[in-house]
């Protein structure tokens, strides 16, 4: 389950990349009330929306209303089949069910019915800029097509320049591929536009991978300071840890844990106690990650970063050709990711960049 296994995925997210954070945060782009002619139609869109803001399990919200809002989509399509940006918007929805959470729904169920969406979309509306969006969202977190993603994300913003949701998800994917200079002017815009937690976590994420520790820690309080949620919580952790401070990482390793079942999150915690010097406790969180339902669907890539904290380098090369293979979103995190620092001068890690294309 590749999305946002991630990140707390899941991350995202997981945890989930930042792109699909946005969108969660902010699932409607600009413009007026009425966006089908059809009242009937236009009452379910904005009625599915409301839904979509409470249905991320990384800000509270869950999936149970990720899936309430799919068949209110889907209603609005029976009464507009011409409706393009419910295709899109039912198209994230099914996207979010991939979340690294215990009521998460497998990829296998939930790309399949996205894609299908997407085209739908396009065919009906060829410039809807949210729908070239999504297509850069694939792109860059499932299909590992990073060209594609960067044409498809300048599409959206020729369409639609005032997007701030485009331009934060353009930062995230600058900032995968190293473009940081691009990725934090992107940022910025988007913070014109519209400000919100979630750019302010693009931002955080961006400093982050080029190593710069505090001002990734400033911008994760900032947007905590506007919303709770896992992804700043586990970033900030990781901030902490990257600079040796053990006792303030896992204090917020422990909040991200705690705020939802997340794999994700639960296994930075135990890369948290890794790096502390607490083998025991990462070996324990560990073995209840694997024993069954508590936590969401395995998040490889994280269970990578415990092995590499532990020592492990051999099990820790095997989970990430796990995560790949699985097509992970956090395999876009590779280049620029400071966790898998120790890894970059191996060859098996080199071999698996230029598999990605990141290298």
């Amino acid at each position: 389950m590749a999305i946002l296994r991630i990140i707390l995925g899941t991350i995202l997210l997981a945890f989930v990349p930042a792109s699909l954070v946005f969108a969660a945060a902010n699932p409607a782009s600009s413009g007026p009330d009425v966006y089908s002619q059809v009242p009937e139609a236009n009452d379910l869109f904005l009625r599915a929306r409301e839904l979509v803001k409470i249905s991320d399990p990384r800000s509270g919200g869950k999936l149970s209303n990720a899936r309430a809002a799919i068949e209110l989509y889907s209603e609005a399509i029976k009464k507009d089949p011409n409706f393009a940006l419910a295709y899109v918007e039912m198209a994230r929805a099914w996207m979010s069910l991939g979340y690294s959470d215990p009521d998460a729904s497998p990829d296998s169920v939930t790309m399949p019915a996205a894609r299908s969406d997407l085209r739908k979309a396009l065919d009906i509306d060829s410039k809807l800029p949210d729908a070239h969006r999504l297509a850069a969202t694939i792109a860059y977190t499932y299909d590992f097509d990073w060209d594609m993603a960067g044409r498809e994300y300048e599409i959206a913003l020729s369409l639609e320049p005032g997007d701030a949701s485009a331009h934060a998800s353009y930062a995230a994917y600058l900032n995968s591929m190293g473009r940081f200079d691009e990725a934090l002017s992107e940022s910025a815009k988007a913070d014109s536009i519209a400000p919100s937690w979630s750019i302010d976590f693009t931002t955080a994420r961006t400093y982050y991978s080029m190593h710069k520790f505090a001002k990734a820690e400033e911008y994760c309080q900032k947007a905590l300071a506007k919303h709770d949620n896992v992804l700043c919580h586990a970033y900030l952790g990781l901030s902490y840890v990257a600079e040796g401070n053990y006792d303030k990482a896992l204090q917020e390793l422990e909040v991200a844990q705690h705020f939802s079942k997340n794999f994700g999150a639960a296994a930075m915690q135990a890369y948290g106690y890794a790096m502390a010097g607490q083998r025991g406790k990462a070996e324990a969180l560990l073995k209840r990650l694997f024993s069954g339902t508590e936590f969401g669907p395995i998040v490889a890539y994280r269970v990578a970063a415990v092995y590499l904290a532990l020592g492990d380098r051999s099990i820790a090369l095997n989970w990430l050709d796990r995560s790949y293979a699985e097509h992970e979103n956090w395999i876009n995190q590779l280049k620029v990711d400071p966790v898998m620092d120790p890894l970059r001068s191996d060859s098996r890690f080199q071999a698996l960049m230029r598999k990605a294309g990141l290298n």
